[in-house]
């Protein structure tokens, strides 16, 4: 095919790409599955949790009244803080993509019409300990106070609610064993702001940010509507999971396009001061795009979306990329040959060098960072097309272009003083490789994933002081339940519940969430039936009956105490009502066990793991200790991978060229730039991440191409070589130092480990490498 004919085909077929990418692309900004593995159970389950639990989908609002404005006011009619909360709350509840809206210190309506659908079963349900509390529930002596407690409830503003119940449910046992609820909304009351505080359940998942980023917009429009026809007196704060989500969203969102422009305009700028042309520019960025386009493409095909830190790291791949086309044009340019002789010289270097990079980012797939999966595939694909490209397209595209002379000052000076002063060169780089090796030793590791987290210091004070007007359950501490049935589940949950309550006399817990008695282990029911109906003796309901008649009430509708029903409250029948939702979160889903969740207050973790102790299927579950947890294995697959990495990248050389002494001597400066940078962070104290492990990676798949030019140095002229490959490192270092300027904290990390280790290594070549004259 003529060079023209392969120049229009490549300029038809790069559009349509291009469209058929951005029909297909589905762009993420989830931060969990970038991060958070899903290769164990725990893991899997961390990751369901961060995306769609409960409390993390769940908005904590605070309205309070606003000084400034109050006193502007003067004495106007201002209306009180729990009516405005009222309001709110009712222009909220129809906003899409809210679930429920309630006061934190009342539960909503459906959880009032559950309670009230539980009287038939109070026999059954009314304690967790029910030989303990039979001595008072059951106390002859206590049913005049009983009785007039009653009558005081019936006459109260919730004597409807009470009255349903009383039907059914004379004594009022069913309340108490919801009198934990209870309790929580006491508690919750005296830490609220006059009714100020809400609590909103949204639908979509927390991590959904788009759909976040557009319910906040609707919660602060309708708060601003309502607080305008109110004279401005209140002002709005908002905390939970979902409002960092949408803040991270937007940093994320402002680091791709940062880093993007800025590494296309750095490897542009490298481009133009070393070939001085605007024609090749042109091809070869198109042919660049074209390896972009074919990467995003083969990635949105393999995965479900393509998560945006994909396209910020992918886009530092443009000056890997060009390195292909660069060698070509650097060799095409000072021997006059025609690209495409050119490229046939160069194709076995070419080939194995995009191969070892390949190896590197495959390696980097390996390490089990879920987030790292998708770029390894994005960079086979690009770097795969940029190959192809290279050796069947570029030459065509670059037949009637003039390609200058790279020169950079200071390579061959470089190079000469190498070839001058080797012996006393590898005497030092000896000396230094013996005190580096002792230095690993003091290598600090991080193991705490949240010092990777985007820095977010405003926004983490703002969700302390409204948290401050609630109660005190975390959304990422919790325990958890596991067993192969939903009654053995149960009953180890109500196991756990009575463990629970001992630490939290004990101070070690302020408060939790339990599924009793919404959800009743049949034992548990049977245990209750027996201790009711051994306390219902004919004495029991007479000196009731006594107790109501004192008190004015009727014996009719009150007196008659029946025995425990003969069927007992099944969960399957009580999963299909509104209970379900009340225990959303709590019922933890999609399992091939049954897994229940108990949610924590204010504790101490060592404390409280080791009072579970025993206990068959529970034990404590953090979300902090499990990213720390996969913070350490994904530091020691990293630097397992590095090594394998490494190993495979050796072998495919020596199938090349199979002389151990040029394997030895292509890995070395790679292998010796790890070494020293290991060594230059240990003794400064550095605290390194998994992140400095996979940089590290990356940038000895980088040198070993160094490598690997200049040992088969194709020319034989070495100095053009090292031009070269000066060349593909100034725009390695363009690219990767644009990743630099992005504020998640992975992208500076890996721009320094890439940066130093590929500057590093590039030095190194003419030193250890011996230098081969032109023939």
């Amino acid at each position: 095919m003529s060079a023209q004919s392969i120049k229009r085909w490549f300029l038809v077929l790069l559009p349509i790409l291009l469209a058929i990418m951005l029909w297909q692309i589905r762009v993420e900004n989830d931060l969990n599955a970038f991060f958070t593995a899903t290769n164990d159970e725990d893991s899997q389950l961390l990751s369901d949790l961060l995306k769609s639990g409960e409390l993390s989908r769940r908005y904590l609002l605070v309205v309070e009244r606003d000084s400034a404005s109050s006193a502007e006011g003067g004495q106007r009619d201002e209306p009180s803080l729990s009516a405005f909360g009222q309001r709110l709350a009712k222009q909220l509840a129809p906003l899409e993509g809210v679930d429920q809206v309630w006061p934190a210190n009342q539960p909503p309506r459906e959880w009032l019409n559950a309670v009230q659908a539980y009287a038939p079963y109070h026999a059954r349900i009314f304690s967790l300990n029910p030989e303990e509390d039979a001595a008072h529930l059951f106390d002859q002596t206590a049913l005049h106070d009983r009785a007039a407690g009653l009558k005081q409830a019936l006459l109260s503003p919730q004597g409807g609610f009470v009255k349903t119940i009383a039907k059914q449910d004379p004594l009022l046992l069913s309340l108490n064993g919801f009198k934990d609820l209870q309790n929580q909304f006491k508690s919750q009351s005296r830490l609220g702001v006059e009714g100020g505080a809400l609590v909103l359940q949204s639908r979509p998942p927390a991590l959904d940010s788009e759909a976040h980023q557009q319910l906040q917009v609707a919660i602060r429009g309708s708060f601003n509507a309502l607080n305008e026809a109110a004279g401005g007196q209140f002002r709005l704060s908002m905390a939970g999971v979902p409002v960092f989500g949408v803040a991270a969203h937007g940093e994320i969102s402002r680091d791709v396009a940062l880093v993007s422009t800025l590494s296309s305009i750095a490897v542009v700028l490298v481009f133009l001061a070393l070939f001085r042309s605007f024609a090749a520019l042109h091809w070869v960025m198109l042919v660049q795009a074209a390896a972009f386009v074919i990467g995003t493409l083969a990635t949105a095909l393999i995965f479900e979306r393509v998560h945006s830190l994909t396209l910020a790291l992918g886009a530092s791949l443009i000056g890997i990329c060009v390195d292909y086309p660069m060698h070509v044009m650097v060799h095409c340019a000072k021997h006059q040959d025609s690209p495409q002789a050119t490229v046939r010289l160069l194709w076995p270097s070419l080939f194995l060098g995009g191969l070892t990079t390949v190896i590197g980012y495959v390696a980097m797939g390996m390490t089990g960072f879920p987030g790292f999966e998708q770029i390894a595939v994005f960079a086979l694909f690009s770097i795969a097309a940029s190959l192809s490209l290279t050796r069947w397209v570029l030459p065509a595209l670059l037949a009637d272009t003039r390609l200058h002379v790279a020169h950079l000052p200071g390579i061959a000076a470089w190079v000469d003083f190498c070839g001058r002063h080797r012996k006393v060169l590898w005497l030092l780089f000896a000396l230094a490789t013996l005190l580096a090796v002792p230095a690993l030793t003091k290598l600090r590791w991080m193991d705490d994933m949240q010092k990777l987290a985007l820095d977010m210091d405003v926004l983490k004070q703002q969700d302390k002081a409204v948290r401050a007007h609630f109660s005190s359950i975390e959304p990422g501490r919790f325990v958890l339940v596991e067993a192969e049935d939903f009654e053995t589940a149960l009953q180890r949950s109500e196991a756990a519940e009575r463990r629970l309550r001992q630490l939290q006399q004990a101070g070690l817990l302020d408060e939790y969430r339990g599924l009793f008695p919404w959800l009743s282990s049949e034992a548990l029911q049977a245990r209750n039936a027996r201790v009711h109906d051994a306390a219902l003796t004919a004495e029991f309901t007479q000196a009731w009956q006594t107790a109501l008649r004192q008190a004015e009430l009727s014996t009719e509708k009150l007196g008659a105490l029946q025995s425990a029903s003969t069927e007992p409250m099944l969960s399957t029948a009580v999963l299909d009502t509104p209970v379900r939702q009340v225990l959303s979160g709590q019922l933890i889903e999609g399992r091939q066990r049954v897994m229940l969740a108990l949610w924590l207050g204010r504790h101490e973790p060592a404390r409280l793991s080791e009072g579970l102790q025993g206990l068959d299927g529970v034990r404590y579950f953090s979300q902090k200790d499990q990213l720390d947890k996969l913070a350490v294995q994904y530091r020691d697959r990293s630097l397992y991978m590095l090594v394998i990495g490494i190993a495979i990248m050796g072998v495919f050389i020596w199938l090349q060229q199979p002389d151990i002494r040029k394997v030895a001597l292509t890995l070395l400066p790679a292998l010796a730039a790890v070494l020293f940078i290991f060594a230059i962070w240990a003794l400064m104290g550095e605290e390194l991440s998994f992140l400095h492990v996979i940089g590290l990676l990356l940038s000895v798949s980088l040198c070993v191409d160094y490598g690997i030019f200049f040992m088969e140095n194709s020319a034989q002229d070495t100095d053009v070589t090292y031009h070269a490959i000066a060349s593909s490192t100034l725009t390695t270092l363009a690219s990767f130092g644009a990743l630099g300027m992005g504020k998640t904290p992975t992208l500076p990390i890996l721009a320094l480990s890439v940066s130093l280790g590929v500057t590093v290594g590039f030095m190194l070549c003419p030193m250890l490498i011996a230098k081969q004259r032109k023939s």
